[in-house]
C-alpha cells in the first residue's frame, strides 16, 4: 500500500461550526489546529511507504491521531471510535462531519511502520520542530533527564515454566511454518505437556520432581532443535524467531556434562551476586568478562543476558534501591528528557534501554538525540545516576553541555569522621601527594579502575606508624598506612571541584530545577499510562514511550496557552467558607 494523501488543510466549515458551538471552551485537540495548524504533513512520511500500490489513509492524520490517543491515554478501538463521533478529534483533523473513520486495526499497522528504525525519534523531533517555529521552544538554555522504570507485558515466570512456555512457543510458531514436517516428531505425551499454557498449579510439586520435569522438557526441547537443526529440515525454519528463542533459552538453562548428559542448571548463588557486583560496571556486562564458569556449579546468567519469557525476548530483570524499599521489575527504563527554562516545560528526547542498563551508560545517547536536534550550549540537570567526572568531562568536550548534578561524596566520609581524599595536596608534576600533617607519599603508580585509568598512591608505613592522627586518617589501629586511589589530573580536579560545590546552598538552590523532572515522570505515568508497556519488544515499547511523550507535550500546552479564539473562563466563584473569611477580615 502506497501513501496516502489529504491530511485535512483546510477544515470544512460545517465542521468548525459545529465543533466551536459544541466545545467553547475548546479542548487540547482543537488547540493543537488553532495553534500549530498542521503538526504533521504527510512530506514527512514520505520513505515510510511504497512509491505504487493502491493509496492508504493519510500518515499525517493516522499520527496525529496516534499523538492524540496517547495524551488520552485511549486504545485503539477507543482511538478509532474517537475519530468517528468526537467533533473536537474531526476539527483536529480536518474531517467531515460525516467522515466514517477507519478500522482501529490501521493505527496497529502504524505504529509497526513507525517501529522501523529512527523514525519514532523523527516523529517527536518533528513535532519539537514545530513548536519551535512557533516560538514554544527554545533550543538553547537547560534541560533535565530523569528515568523511569518500565514494566514488560508479559507475566513472570519461574524457570520451569520459562522453558515450557519456551518449547510450547516454538512448537506454535513451527506448527504454523510447517505442519507436515512438524507431525512425525510428535509424541503422545506432548500434547498434554505443551498443549495448554504452563502455570506454577499445573507443574509437579517438590524439588526433585520439578527437577525431572524440567529435564524432560530439556529433552524434548533437545530432540525439537536436532531435527530444526538437521540437513533433512526446510532451512527457512531455522530462522523463525521462537526456534531462536528456544535455541538461547536452552544454552541459558541446560548444560552438558563430561558424559554428555544434559543437566539442569543451578540458580545464582549469594557468592556469584557478590563477585558480580565487584566487577567494573562494563565488564560485567560481558559474559567472558566472568571466566569460564564451574561446570559442577553451573548456573543460569545474569540478569543483562537471561531471557525472562519467550514473547519478549529483549525484557530484562532489574533492581534498584529506593526511599521505600528495593524495586524489582522485569521490562525496560525510559528516559525523558524535557525543557526546565521559561515557558511550557516539553519533552524534547526520550531514549529507552534494557532495565539492568544504568542511566549513565544512556547518557551519551541522549547527548546525541539532543546535538541531532539542534539543542546545543545546554545546562543538563540529571540525577546522581548519571554523573561521573568522565561523563562531566565528555560532554563538556564532545557535546558543549555543562552536566549538573550531585556526584558521589567520598566514601570515607561516609564511613566515619577523618581525612578524606579532599584534605590531601597533589603535585601533578612529582606525581605524590601530600596529607595534611605534612608527609608526602612515595610517587604513584597507574593503575585499573571501574575499567578506567587511575593512581594508586601509597604513604610511608613508617611515617604513617607514628602519626598521631592515624586512627582519624585510616579509620583503624592497625598496622598499616593510608591508600588513596586518584583519577587522572583533569578528571582529579572535577571530582574535587564538584564534590566542593554541591555542598554550598547556592549550588543546591540552582540544583533544584532538577526536581520537576519527577513530576513528569509522575504525570506520563498515571495520566497517560507509560509504566506498563502495551506492546512487547524494545521496538514497539520506544513507539509507546515517544507517542506518549508527544501526547504529553500536546496536553501541557494547551493549558499553558487558553486558545484566544474562544471566550475566556469565568473565575471560580469562591466558596461559603472564603466569603466568610473575607468578611471577617473587613
Amino acid at each position: 500500500m502506497s501513501m496516502g494523501s489529504g491530511s485535512g488543510r483546510m477544515i470544512p466549515s460545517l465542521t468548525v461550526r459545529m465543533a466551536r458551538a459544541s466545545n467553547p471552551r475548546g479542548t487540547a485537540a482543537m488547540w493543537v489546529r488553532d495553534r500549530l495548524d498542521e503538526l504533521f504533513t504527510d512530506e514527512h512520511f514520505a520513505d515510510w511507504y511504497p512509491a505504487d500500490g493502491r493509496r492508504g489513509l493519510s500518515p499525517a492524520r493516522l499520527a496525529m491521531v496516534s499523538v492524540l490517543q496517547y495524551a488520552e491515554n485511549l486504545t485503539d478501538r477507543q482511538a478509532a471510535e474517537a475519530v468517528r463521533c468526537r467533533l473536537d478529534w474531526k476539527y483536529c483533523l480536518g474531517l467531515e462531519l460525516d467522515d466514517s473513520g477507519f478500522d482501529h486495526s490501521v493505527l496497529s499497522e502504524f505504529r509497526d511502520r513507525m517501529a522501523q528504525g529512527d523514525r519514532a525519534d523523527r516523529l517527536l523531533a518533528v513535532m519539537v520542530d514545530h513548536l519551535v517555529a512557533a516560538g514554544l521552544v527554545k533550543r538553547r538554555g537547560a534541560v533535565r533527564t530523569d528515568s523511569t522504570h518500565v514494566l514488560a507485558a508479559v507475566r513472570k515466570l519461574n524457570r520451569a515454566e520459562l522453558v515450557t512456555e519456551t518449547l510450547r512457543a516454538a512448537l506454535e510458531q513451527l506448527a504454523l511454518a510447517d505442519e507436515q514436517w512438524l507431525a512425525p516428531l510428535i509424541t503422545a505425551d506432548w500434547a498434554d505437556r505443551y498443549g495448554r499454557p504452563a502455570i506454577y498449579h499445573r507443574l509437579p510439586k517438590g524439588k526433585a520432581a520439578l527437577e525431572e520435569y524440567a529435564l524432560q522438557v530439556g529433552a524434548d526441547g533437545m530432540r525439537l532443535l536436532r531435527a530444526v537443526f538437521s540437513d533433512q529440515a526446510p532451512p527457512r525454519l531455522r530462522g523463525l524467531p521462537q526456534v531462536e528463542i528456544l535455541r538461547r533459552v536452552w544454552v541459558q538453562q541446560y548444560w552438558f556434562d563430561s558424559s554428555g548428559r544434559q543437566r539442569w542448571r543451578g540458580p545464582k548463588s549469594t557468592k556469584d551476586r557478590l563477585s558480580r557486583r565487584n566487577m567494573p560496571r562494563r565488564a560485567a556486562s560481558r559474559p567472558e568478562a566472568a571466566g569460564r564458569p564451574d561446570p559442577e556449579k553451573a548456573s543460569v546468567p545474569w540478569a543483562s543476558m537471561e531471557i525472562i519469557s519467550p514473547y519478549d525476548a529483549e525484557a530484562h530483570y532489574s533492581q534498584k534501591l529506593t526511599a521505600s524499599g528495593k524495586k524489582e521489575w522485569i521490562g525496560y527504563r525510559d528516559h525523558q528528557s524535557e525543557t526546565c527554562g521559561d515557558g511550557p516545560h516539553v519533552i524534547v528526547q526520550v531514549t529507552t534501554r534494557p532495565a539492568p542498563e544504568q542511566d549513565i551508560d544512556a547518557l551519551e545517547q541522549i547527548h546525541q538525540d539532543l546535538a541531532r536536534q539542534g539543542f546545543t550550549d545546554l545546562e543538563h540537570f540529571v540525577d546522581a545516576g548519571y554523573i561521573t567526572p568522565e561523563s562531566i568531562d565528555r560532554a563538556a568536550r564532545a557535546h558543549r553541555v555543562v552536566l549538573t548534578g550531585p556526584v558521589r561524596a567520598d566514601p570515607r566520609a561516609r564511613e566515619h569522621p577523618g581525612f578524606t581524599k579532599a584534605d590531601f595536596t597533589p603535585d601533578w608534576e612529582a606525581r605524590t601527594l601530600t596529607c595534611p600533617r605534612g608527609v608526602t607519599s612515595h610517587p604513584w603508580k597507574a593503575t585499573r579502575g571501574d575499567g578506567h585509568e587511575r593512581l594508586s598512591v601509597l604513604f610511608p608505613k613508617p611515617a604513617c606508624r607514628v602519626c598521631e592522627a592515624r586512627q582519624e586518617c585510616t579509620g583503624t589501629a592497625e598496622d598499616r598506612s593510608r591508600h588513596i586511589i586518584l583519577l587522572p589530573q583533569h578528571l582529579q580536579e572535577i571530582q574535587t571541584r564538584i564534590r566542593r560545590e554541591q555542598d554550598t546552598v547556592q549550588w543546591r538552590q540552582h540544583y533544584a530545577i532538577r526536581a520537576g523532572c519527577e513530576a513528569t515522570v509522575s504525570e506520563t505515568v498515571h495520566a497517560h499510562g507509560l509504566r506498563r508497556c502495551r506492546y512487547r519488544g524494545m521496538a514497539k515499547t520506544h513507539v509507546q514511550h515517544v507517542l506518549t511523550a508527544a501526547g504529553t507535550n500536546i496536553i501541557r500546552l494547551s493549558g499553558h496557552f487558553p486558545p484566544d479564539t474562544f471566550p475566556p473562563c469565568q473565575p471560580r466563584p469562591a466558596s461559603r467558607f472564603k466569603r466568610l473569611c473575607r468578611t471577617l477580615t473587613l
